[in-house]
């Protein structure tokens, strides 16, 4: 049983590495949705160095989209409030329209055209915690009525339910990180809001490539994140062409309703029951401990379900980094892991 850790902002030297690994960390996670390669290369090298027996997971950032760090303010919208959405080309030319002088104009990083957003009625961030109600489509922008209201800035995550992303390709900088990481010896690769399996198969061809660029023999597992329904709907094809599977609870909360994530979850759990391959559950494991010491019951009887039905992995993402107390939430997880597993042994 894997227990998966994100290396976050407050994991900056190789003691806190090894402070996470006593804990009972068996896989680091380096998420390149927000890279600092010099951090990062520090770390791996000391991981390969110090735990040769670690496997390392670089989690692509794939065709997530997110305010573009053109977007360079921060500012509260609230309730009522029109903003417009626009592709990153078109956003220096819109902040000069003088009709728009008085809205908020949010750049969109996406490799893909913003007519793949004409089926997206709602504008979702930050877990869904904040809404926008799409007003009107036009060929440079959307404009969007605020339901829920927050803070706006650079890097934050978005969902569009309903986005055709079925034109989309492995982006330019999933190629370039891909790069990265083999040139420093990772073990694993995941790759975000996979759709199909040609998603799939598009990545390790390039993997391949990038391997013989950089001289390295040894395996690499590829791995694919469940996250959007294109994904669920499409689920026998990309385990087909996959090592194994992380399903990001988190992202498709958004995606789909959330009483449907249930059923989902379930159907993919009986699935993986007729693989080999590992299946990984993140986010939402113990988000409730980013505010308190105790867990949730509900939380609790999910991860003992988890492990009745034999999953290989769980991952702490935003629970761990933004826990006040990331050391404690690691021990608490693993000596529940393995409680657990002894129990279901008997």
């Amino acid at each position: 049983m894997d227990l998966i850790c994100s290396i976050g902002p407050t994991v900056n030297t190789l003691e806190d590495i090894h402070r996470y690994y006593k804990a009972g960390m068996t896989i680091p996670r380096f998420n390149f949705s927000h890279v600092n390669y010099n951090k990062f290369e520090k770390l791996i090298l000391g991981i390969k160095t110090n735990y040769p027996e670690m496997k390392i997971l670089q989690d692509l950032q794939g065709n997530k989209l997110r305010v573009s760090k053109m977007y360079r303010t921060e500012n509260r919208v609230n309730r009522g409030e029109k903003v417009i959405f626009c592709l990153e080309c078109n956003y220096e030319n819109l902040l000069r329209k003088k009709s728009l002088e008085r809205v908020k104009v949010v750049p969109i990083n996406y490799e893909g055209s913003l007519s793949d957003l004409n089926n997206v009625n709602i504008i979702l961030m930050k877990d869904a915690t904040m809404s926008f109600n799409i007003s009107e489509h036009r060929k440079d922008y959307i404009s969007a009525i605020t339901e829920r209201g927050g803070i706006l800035r650079a890097e934050k995550g978005i969902n569009a339910p309903g986005i055709i992303r079925k034109n989309l390709k492995l982006t330019s900088k999933d190629k370039f990180d891909i790069n990265w990481a083999i040139s420093k010896g990772v073990d694993i690769i995941c790759l975000s809001y996979v759709t199909s399996s040609g998603d799939m198969i598009e990545v390790k061809e390039y993997i391949k490539k990038a391997k013989i660029k950089n001289n390295r023999c040894e395996s690499i597992k590829v791995w694919a994140k469940i996250e959007c329904m294109e994904g669920v709907n499409n689920f026998e094809e990309i385990l087909k062409v996959s090592d194994g599977i992380i399903l990001g609870r988190g992202d498709l909360k958004c995606e789909a309703p959330i009483d449907n994530i249930p059923v989902i979850q379930e159907n993919l759990l009986l699935r993986m029951k007729k693989s080999r391959k590992p299946f990984i559950i993140a986010t939402y494991i113990l988000d409730s401990m980013k505010r308190s010491f105790i867990p949730s019951l509900a939380e609790i009887d999910d991860i003992y379900n988890f492990m009745k039905n034999k999953i290989d992995g769980v991952v702490l993402s935003t629970e761990l980094t933004a826990s006040r107390e990331p050391i404690q939430l690691i021990e608490y997880l693993n000596k529940l892991l393995n409680k657990y597993e002894e129990k279901i042994k008997k």
